[in-house]
């Protein structure tokens, strides 16, 4: 997609942590960039202009946690276990052509962009895979307009965390496991050379598309994994994402195996920095969180998905106090059922205010603001993303001020966070370029998604019914 050079004409509220600019002011994109700002700026021979005067300018959001595969699975996982969840997710998910790999990825950019997320972090895929899938959620995301990084979700040991217990072990469930689990791990060998050759092939695609080693979870996978992974991130200079302590048996596993934190033994591996980002941290101790803040990790919150699924909370006015940078993530659709950041925000800036005396320890909007902006661009490794300043990268949403929720407009801050849900998003520019225009969306066919979806899951879950006994074999839905 070349750069489009653009002119925000007279805009008239700026939402932007770090600047003070006046409404009225002109934003100026070229080449994918923020080149000027200030009051009637010259269009210049090329340059579309965008009226701009009853709109309210804001960076674009990053969803720093995401499973593209899970899209079509929303409406499926309530009042579910961590376990019965993972076990129904595979049979959701499992087996797919790259078409359908392209068209679950493509669902989720829908409404990602239609409510103001221009950037996103894919932990990529649910099993196995091969450098064909890779390809077709690559190619989806750059069709889409948005800017991604796809984090190749790679482990070396078994899925323990999930695995039943003695008791639920029966001579069906084990045969079940041993002929249809999809989650059997390869070698270090075979894991570290796929991602080689699906960095080399697609990183920087478009200049809007990164590829990361993404350890399924620490607790599963080897040390000499977790180093490995470490070793090809500084070679190709990208970043690493995983899941971490989501759950309490997560963290109980870990600390059996090595009699320390799990987060201890990724930092006496040196396999702890600013490269990472770890979604969930539900269970980190007071060391694990001076550790991360030391070691520059960025924590990835997940809070509408932790509810969900009860697996827990994470400690959030303790992370802001020990300076652990934060980012959030809306997880996957099956534990969400929407990809609208703003209220997973809000529920950031929420969580803890019942539980918190005192209020100068509640988290604030515009703290989850920079969470939902700057870490986000932090945990994908991109420090000129996030803002609206000159020199940064133009990814910008303009959202509609004659609603209800902007009328009248006091504190565009709070009402950004508390009151918008993303229904008054109307034009999305990313990397300079107008993804979207008055609620119209230009770099694909939104409708012929939405036709090859409808059956999307039912297809799946045909060819999946094995891995199907093995969740049942947890227990009833409820």
């Amino acid at each position: 997609m070349p750069h489009s050079n653009l002119l925000l004409r007279n805009v008239c509220v700026f939402l932007d942590l770090d600047e003070d600019t006046p409404g009225g002011s002109d934003v100026l994109v070229r080449d994918g960039v923020i080149a000027e700002i200030g009051p009637s700026l010259p269009a210049g021979p090329g340059v579309q202009v965008l009226d701009c005067s009853e709109r309210l300018l804001a960076p674009g959001l990053v969803n720093a946690h995401w499973h593209s595969p899970m899209q079509a699975a929303h409406g499926t996982a309530d009042r579910l276990d961590h376990k019965r969840f993972m076990w129904l997710n595979q049979a959701d998910t499992a087996k797919r052509s790259q078409e359908e790999v392209a068209t679950s990825a493509l669902l989720g950019c829908i409404q990602m962009i239609r409510s103001g997320t221009t950037s996103v972090i894919d932990h990529f895929p649910e099993q196995g895979f091969d450098v064909g899938d890779v390809a077709a959620v690559v190619s989806a995301l750059e069709t889409s307009g948005m800017r991604a990084v796809v984090g190749l979700r790679v482990f070396d040991g078994e899925y323990s965390d999930i695995m039943p217990e003695a008791a639920q072990i029966t001579p069906g469930l084990s045969a079940a496991i041993r002929d249809y689990n999809p989650l059997v791990p390869h070698s270090l060998a075979h894991s570290m050379a796929l991602l080689e050759e699906c960095i080399s092939a697609f990183d920087h695609r478009s200049g809007r598309i990164r590829v990361f080693p993404a350890p399924s979870n620490p607790v599963r996978c080897s040390n000499a994994f977790l180093v490995a992974c470490q070793h090809i991130a500084e070679r190709y200079d990208t970043g690493i994402h995983c899941h971490l302590l989501e759950t309490q048996r997560q963290a109980t596993l870990a600390q059996a195996q090595y009699g320390r934190t799990m987060v201890s033994q990724l930092f006496s591996l040196g396999a702890l920095d600013s490269r990472w980002s770890c979604a969930h941290c539900n269970w980190l101790t007071d060391e694990d969180i001076s550790l991360m803040a030391k070691c520059g990790a960025v924590a990835v919150l997940n809070p509408e998905s932790n509810l969900k699924i009860g697996s827990g909370v994470p400690r959030i006015p303790a992370f802001l106090k020990e300076g652990l940078n934060c980012a959030i993530g809306t997880d996957g659709a099956s534990t969400n059922d929407n990809l609208v950041l703003q209220e997973a925000l809000q529920l950031t800036a929420l969580l803890h205010r019942t539980s918190e005396s005192d209020l100068s320890q509640w988290v604030s909007a515009a703290q989850v603001l920079r969470m939902g902006t700057i870490g986000g661009a932090a945990a994908m490794q991109e420090p000129h993303l996030g803002r609206i300043a000159v020199g940064q990268k133009a990814d910008l949403v303009l959202y509609d001020l004659h609603s209800s929720v902007w009328t009248p407009c006091n504190d565009p801050l709070q009402q950004f966070v508390f009151g918008e849900r993303g229904a008054n998003v109307r034009s999305v520019i990313i990397d300079g370029n107008l993804v979207m225009d008055e609620g119209r969306i230009l770099s694909f066919d939104e409708n012929a998604v939405l036709r090859n979806a409808r059956t999307l899951l039912q297809d799946t879950r045909k060819r999946n019914g094995g891995i199907r006994m093995i969740a049942e074999a947890f227990g009833p839905n409820h």
